[in-house]
């Protein structure tokens, strides 16, 4: 009887693996899938080049923009470590 217990609670953790098994392999598939489509884009966009300086000049904005976001976090970071302190 003891026996049959440790099958049972063997088999319920054998279904969280294949659970977790099979939700890294839908993670892998739409990864992949995301990359196709990427690069689908970027080969239909790189025979307009209009439309390749305006992505490059919103992604130049986004990167300066995410920069100075950083230095904010920092300045606020500093703020509260310094309340801490006193």
């Amino acid at each position: 009887m003891i026996d049959l217990i440790f099958v049972d609670q063997g088999v319920m953790g054998m279904g969280h693996v294949f659970g977790v098994i099979f939700m890294f392999v839908l993670a892998g598939i739409a990864l992949v899938g995301a990359v196709f489509v990427g690069l689908i884009k970027m080969f239909k966009s790189a025979g307009k080049g209009g439309e390749a300086d305006e992505e490059a000049r919103m992604i130049q904005e986004i990167y300066n923009s995410m920069s100075r976001m950083e230095e904010r976090v920092e300045s606020l970071e500093t703020i509260l470590l310094e309340k801490e302190r006193k």
